[in-house]
Protein backbone atom coordinates (compact mmCIF):
# COMPACT_ATOMS: atom_id res chain seq x y z
CA UNK A 1 0.00 0.00 0.00
CA UNK A 2 2.98 2.33 0.50
CA UNK A 3 4.01 2.11 -3.12
CA UNK A 4 0.72 3.82 -4.04
CA UNK A 5 1.75 6.81 -1.94
CA UNK A 6 5.23 6.87 -3.47
CA UNK A 7 3.90 6.71 -7.03
CA UNK A 8 2.35 10.13 -6.41
CA UNK A 9 4.85 11.80 -4.07
CA UNK A 10 8.15 11.01 -5.81
CA UNK A 11 7.11 12.43 -9.22
CA UNK A 12 5.57 15.46 -7.48
CA UNK A 13 8.82 16.18 -5.65
CA UNK A 14 10.77 15.78 -8.90
CA UNK A 15 8.46 18.10 -10.86
CA UNK A 16 8.45 20.67 -8.05
CA UNK A 17 12.26 20.71 -7.92
CA UNK A 18 12.48 20.95 -11.69
CA UNK A 19 10.12 23.92 -11.80
CA UNK A 20 11.93 25.54 -8.87
CA UNK A 21 15.24 25.45 -10.73
CA UNK A 22 13.89 26.19 -14.24
CA UNK A 23 12.07 29.36 -13.17
CA UNK A 24 15.22 30.81 -11.63
CA UNK A 25 13.64 31.15 -8.22
CA UNK A 26 16.75 29.96 -6.31
CA UNK A 27 18.74 32.82 -7.82
CA UNK A 28 16.20 35.31 -6.51
CA UNK A 29 15.81 33.66 -3.10
CA UNK A 30 19.48 33.22 -2.29
CA UNK A 31 20.80 36.24 -4.19
CA UNK A 32 23.33 34.30 -6.23
CA UNK A 33 24.28 35.47 -9.71
CA UNK A 34 23.07 33.43 -12.63
CA UNK A 35 25.61 31.35 -14.50
CA UNK A 36 25.92 33.93 -17.28
CA UNK A 37 26.63 36.72 -14.77
CA UNK A 38 29.75 35.28 -13.13
CA UNK A 39 32.04 36.59 -15.87
CA UNK A 40 31.29 40.01 -17.32
CA UNK A 41 33.11 41.87 -20.07
CA UNK A 42 34.89 43.97 -17.45
CA UNK A 43 35.80 41.12 -15.10
CA UNK A 44 37.19 37.87 -16.50
CA UNK A 45 38.73 36.43 -13.33
CA UNK A 46 36.96 34.14 -10.87
CA UNK A 47 35.05 36.13 -8.22
CA UNK A 48 36.59 34.70 -5.04
CA UNK A 49 36.73 36.17 -1.56
CA UNK A 50 40.36 36.19 -0.39
CA UNK A 51 40.36 38.03 2.92
CA UNK A 52 37.64 37.20 5.42
CA UNK A 53 38.17 40.40 7.39
CA UNK A 54 37.49 42.66 4.40
CA UNK A 55 34.57 40.75 2.91
CA UNK A 56 32.32 43.77 2.45
CA UNK A 57 34.92 45.68 0.44
CA UNK A 58 35.65 42.65 -1.74
CA UNK A 59 31.95 42.00 -2.33
CA UNK A 60 31.42 45.62 -3.30
CA UNK A 61 34.33 45.38 -5.74
CA UNK A 62 33.18 42.06 -7.22
CA UNK A 63 29.54 43.08 -7.64
CA UNK A 64 29.97 46.64 -8.89
CA UNK A 65 29.40 45.68 -12.53
CA UNK A 66 26.25 43.62 -11.94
Amino acid sequence: RYWLIHIVTIPCIFVTGLLFVKTGLPYKLFGTPRSDQYFTTLRQQIPLINDRFQVTQELDYLTEGL
